[in-house]
């Protein structure tokens, strides 16, 4: 069990520090101990090899990185929705919400 977690750490360290822009500790922090009682669950649950255990470890720290991005856009989606919702608030315009996102992707 000690290789599939320490595989997995290793994956999402390694995701982390690799992805451009802001850093998000948290967020990241949240998926890599997900991702490791994953793997921890699986690892027990079958009773694999320590080759098997490495691969499982590295598989379920990649599928994090696929987890972030998939919320992330979501989470966009529905920010916009809930702000486009409220009674009150004033519209973004639509070529500074497109500058904005523009500035995040360089980030």
């Amino acid at each position: 069990m000690f290789v599939g977690l320490l595989a997995c750490f290793m994956v999402r360290l390694f995701i982390t520090l690799d992805a451009p822009g802001p850093r998000r500790w948290l967020l990241d922090g949240i998926v890599t101990g997900l991702a490791m009682l994953i793997t921890a669950v699986w690892i027990v649950e079958h009773q694999v090899d320590l080759f098997a255990a490495l691969g499982t470890g590295g598989a379920a720290g990649g599928v994090g990185a696929g987890i972030i991005s998939f919320f992330k856009r979501r989470g966009q989606s529905a920010i916009d929705a809930l702000d486009a919702a409220l009674p009150g608030k004033p519209a973004v315009p639509p070529e500074m919400t497109a500058t904005l996102r523009e500035i995040d992707k360089l980030q």
